[in-house]
């Protein structure tokens, strides 16, 4: 995976540091995302589908959230792919 220089700076200010970059790009490269993100969305559905009663108010909000992240680890794996070939 070629390396970039400096910081990633998005419009919400967060910034992702030389070495977070790194770290993430090591973790992406140890564990396949599409492989990742298939498992966690099963241990989701699984955890979520085997409460019984009501579904605490955070879930809507935590749900969106992991939809986005699934996401990201799906745009992340087609990218890999891309810069292999």
């Amino acid at each position: 995976m070629p390396k970039r220089s400096g910081s990633i700076k998005r419009k919400s200010g967060l910034i992702l540091s030389p070495e977070l970059q790194e770290a993430f790009a090591h973790f992406l490269e140890c564990h396949p995302p599409k492989q990742f993100s298939r498992n966690l969305r099963n241990m989701v559905v699984e955890v979520i589908s085997s409460q019984q009663g009501d579904h605490p108010i955070y879930l809507n909000t935590f749900l969106l959230s992991m939809e986005m992240f699934f996401e990201v680890l799906d745009m992340a794996e087609d990218e890999m792919a891309t810069s292999k070939n």
